[in-house]
C-alpha cells in the first residue's frame, strides 16, 4: 500500500513540476488518438464536460478490435485553489480499477495535442512489474455528417393560366383542369389570393403533411416569393429566433411569446416547417380572410 502510494505522489509531483502550460476544458474534450500506430497500450481516450463534471473513457490496444476500458470520472487540476477549472486548467487525471489493476492516467496539454502519462500498478499478486508509459494523442478526425436533405412535397402551376372559376357552386382557383384552392361561396377573397399569385408570379404550391397538410406556402421559381403589394395584411417575425415549442400540450412555432402555427400533436411536422422557413428565410406570414383565412401564403 505505502509503495502505491508513493507512485501516485510520484506521478502527482511530476504532474505540478513540469511547465506550466494552462488550458480550457474545450481544449482536452473530444476524442484523441495515439500518434503512434504500432502501439502497444493505450490507442484512444475521449473526454467529455457536462456542467462541472468531467469524464474519461480509454482504449488500449487488443485484438481484433482494441479493449474498451469503460468511463471513469475526471478530475481537472489548475496552478491555485483560486484558480477557474474550466478555463486554466493544468491537467485532467483518471482512475481505472480493472480488479487486476489500477491505472492512474494524467493528461497535459501539448501544444495541439495531449501528452497522456499512464502509470499502472497490478493488485492481482502476479510478480508483474508495475509500469509507467507516456504516450501523445492527437484529435481524431470526424467527419461531419451531410446535412439531411430536407423532402417538400410541391406542386407546379403556371400562374398565367390561373384563374378563378366556379366549381359546383364553390369559388375555387384553377390551373386548367386543375383546381387548387377552394373558397366557399368567398368570391371576393378568391380574387383577391389570385391577385396576390400573379403579383408574385407565384408557380409552385406546397404542403406539409398531406392529405391534411398542417401547412402550406408558395414559392416563385424555387425561392421565397419578396417585395409586398399594397393593401397586404402580414405578421413581421425573425426567422433567426423562431423555434419549436410545446404550449400546453400542443406543437407551435412561436417567435418569442408570439406563437404562429400550431401543430397540434404533429412535432415532426412542426419541425420540418420550421425548417423550411429557415430554408427560404421567409420573414412575414400573410393572410387573406382573417380572422378565419381562406388563404395564407409566407414570404420576404
Amino acid at each position: 500500500m505505502k509503495k502505491h502510494r508513493y507512485a501516485v505522489i510520484a506521478a502527482l509531483l511530476v504532474l505540478f513540476c513540469s511547465s506550466p502550460v494552462f488550458a480550457s476544458i474545450g481544449q482536452f474534450t473530444g476524442m484523441w488518438v495515439n500518434t503512434d500506430s504500432n502501439t502497444r497500450g493505450m490507442t484512444k481516450l475521449k473526454i467529455t464536460q457536462s456542467g462541472g463534471n468531467v469524464k474519461l473513457q480509454a482504449w488500449g490496444k487488443c485484438h481484433p478490435e482494441d479493449c474498451d476500458w469503460g468511463t471513469v470520472p475526471a478530475f481537472i487540476y489548475a496552478p491555485s485553489v483560486s484558480s477557474n477549472l474550466m478555463q486554466k486548467g493544468r491537467a485532467v487525471s483518471a482512475m481505472f480499477d480493472k480488479g487486476f489493476s489500477q491505472t492512474l492516467v494524467i493528461v497535459k496539454p501539448m501544444g495541439n495535442k495531449l501528452r497522456t502519462e499512464v502509470y499502472t500498478r497490478f493488485t492481482d499478486n502476479s510478480g508483474r512489474s508495475n509500469y509507467n508509459a507516456v504516450y501523445t494523442m492527437k484529435k481524431a478526425f470526424v467527419p461531419i455528417p451531410p446535412p439531411a436533405v430536407l423532402q417538400e412535397d410541391c406542386i407546379p402551376f403556371n400562374p398565367d393560366n390561373a384563374m378563378v372559376k366556379n366549381v359546383n357552386g364553390s369559388w375555387k382557383i384553377v390551373d386548367g383542369n386543375h383546381w387548387m384552392f377552394d373558397f366557399g361561396s368567398n368570391r371576393a377573397e378568391a380574387m383577391a389570393a389570385l391577385r396576390v399569385i400573379k403579383h408574385y408570379r407565384m408557380n409552385r404550391s406546397c404542403f406539409v403533411g398531406r392529405p391534411d397538410p398542417s401547412f402550406q406556402y408558395m414559392l416563385v421559381n424555387g425561392q421565397a416569393p419578396q417585395g409586398g403589394m399594397p393593401g397586404e395584411d402580414c405578421v413581421s417575425f425573425n426567422p433567426q429566433t423562431t423555434q419549436v415549442k410545446n404550449v400546453n400540450g400542443s406543437w407551435k412555432i412561436v417567435d418569442g411569446n408570439h406563437w404562429m402555427f400550431d401543430f397540434g400533436g404533429k412535432k415532426a411536422e412542426a419541425e420540418k416547417t420550421l425548417a423550411i422557413i429557415k430554408k427560404y428565410g421567409f420573414t412575414r406570414s400573410c393572410f387573406i380572410g382573417r380572422p378565419d383565412p381562406s388563404f395564407q401564403y409566407m414570404r420576404k
